[in-house]
């Protein structure tokens, strides 16, 4: 393709045309993703796509159980394997404690899919019981999908604004355990290389980026997007369910 000089007349081929559009959708599509307003072709990591089982709306924060997929291998295993899960989502209830669960990422409607996370770090809206809890999960019998404090539980609280009741707070979901004195199951990880279809070498360091690096691992997860890899030195949390160890006990 050539420039033009201003006035010239232009005769635009289809093709071309064509290469503009699709050059213009991928630029409106990165920054809609680098916003944080949505989420590129495939899934962030620890981001999964919900749907909402309820006749509401759930809104932005409310926590819900994840009761199963949309697809199961039974009903299509080449959707199953080739597309990104969408879960069912519920309120949690007392026959529901111990599933996994989610935060919301942004409104649902009732029957419309969304985005949640499941492992991570993210802001929410949490019911502070007590001052000293230091984990937090759905309430049972909760109509709104609540999230309330806790003493022992999967999300650990990174932080919260003090005193009790409605309060924000940083949540590491997926990483907490069952308690104080449960092992951590996600940790920070610096990228060494690889990519996604055979896994990244990673440097793990289970007391935090300032403690330094105590053995190497390879770790297998989604990308942002499907046909791009996370760059060597970047810092992501890793889940020990996705990690297999050449060193020290993440197997």
């Amino acid at each position: 393709m050539e420039k033009v000089r201003s006035g010239e007349a232009v005769n635009i081929k289809a093709s071309t045309w064509n290469a503009f559009v699709d050059a213009a959708n991928f630029v409106k599509e990165a920054k809609h993703s680098a916003s944080g307003k949505g989420v590129a072709s495939g899934l962030d990591v620890g981001i999964v796509r919900v749907k909402n089982g309820e006749s509401t709306l759930m809104e932005r924060f409310s926590g819900l159980v994840l009761t199963g997929v949309a697809v199961t291998p039974e009903t299509n295993e080449d959707e199953f394997v080739s597309c990104p899960p969408v879960f069912s989502g519920m309120l949690m209830t007392a026959a529901r404690e111990g599933m996994p669960w989610c935060v919301l990422l942004e409104p649902i409607p009732a029957g419309e899919i969304g985005r949640a996370m499941v492992l991570g770090v993210t802001p929410a809206k949490i019911t502070v019981s007590a001052s000293d809890d230091q984990y937090a999960q759905p309430r049972a019998g909760s109509s709104t999908g609540v999230i309330e404090t806790a003493a022992t539980g999967t999300a650990r609280i990174l932080w919260k604004e003090s005193g009790t009741g409605t309060k924000w707070a940083i949540l590491q979901l997926g990483g907490a355990g069952s308690g104080g004195g449960g092992e951590e199951k996600a940790l920070m990880c610096k990228v060494t290389g690889g990519d996604s279809t055979n896994g990244y070498s990673v440097t793990v360091y289970p007391n935090g980026r300032s403690e330094g690096g105590t053995h190497s691992a390879k770790l297998f997860l989604p990308d942002v997007a499907l046909d791009a890899d996370i760059p060597a030195g970047t810092w992501i949390i890793g889940h020990k369910g996705a990690m297999s160890s050449t060193g020290g006990s993440e197997t």
